[in-house]
């Protein structure tokens, strides 16, 4: 919000002249404001004519849709953008760590490419991870369930991420990447202890 208060200060416009000129565009009344005050300003900054019945100038035509521009959500962002200029080599690098076959839940372990995509846009938007780290907690992780024949293992699109009942996405992933950082092995940061 602060940069819509400095682009106004920019354009010599105070709020109330920003919504006047809004007004003025949709032909509609704002008495919450003082119009004859504010409307004197837009005149000598060039964004009206006239004062008895206000016409938007070029200028004032071109700040409506400065303004509305402001507001439109860019573009999707690109996966080489998100993911990485490789992504399509480091994802198909990571979906075959995963063993080629169904886990014991009936599930493949390997989800195809686009949903495995999917997942890792989100999880690039919510960690900053990288492509090394997700590698070597990916190994980490099949290699741990790889010695009682991957059972309880979670899918590749699963690992990345997953919503729980309350529909809040988790991603075991992350946990794993945070290994990595501190040089744990899974054993370590998963054993419980029992008294």
């Amino acid at each position: 919000m602060w940069e819509l208060f400095q682009l106004m200060g920019k354009d010599n416009l105070t709020p109330n002249q920003c919504l006047l000129l809004f007004a003025i565009q949709k032909r509609i009344s704002v008495p919450q404001i003082n119009q004859h005050l504010e409307l004197k300003a837009l005149l000598t900054n060039g964004y009206v004519e006239t004062q008895a019945y206000p016409e938007l100038t070029n200028e004032g035509k071109k700040i409506i849709v400065k303004y509305n521009n402001y507001f439109i959500k860019s573009k999707k962002k690109s996966n080489n953008v998100i993911l990485g200029k490789e992504w399509q080599e480091n994802l198909t690098k990571y979906r075959e760590f995963f063993p080629a076959k169904k886990l014991p839940s009936g599930k493949p372990a390997r989800n195809n490419i686009t949903m495995l995509a999917a997942a890792f846009r989100w999880f690039f938007e919510n960690y900053d991870y990288t492509w090394e780290e997700i590698h070597r907690a990916t190994v980490q992780y099949v290699d741990q369930y790889e010695q009682n024949d991957y059972k309880y293992m979670k899918t590749s699109q699963y690992f990345i991420a997953k919503e729980d009942k309350t529909k809040v996405k988790y991603s075991e992933l992350a946990d794993y990447c945070d290994m990595i950082r501190e040089g744990l092995e899974p054993e370590q940061y998963f054993k419980e202890k029992v008294v």
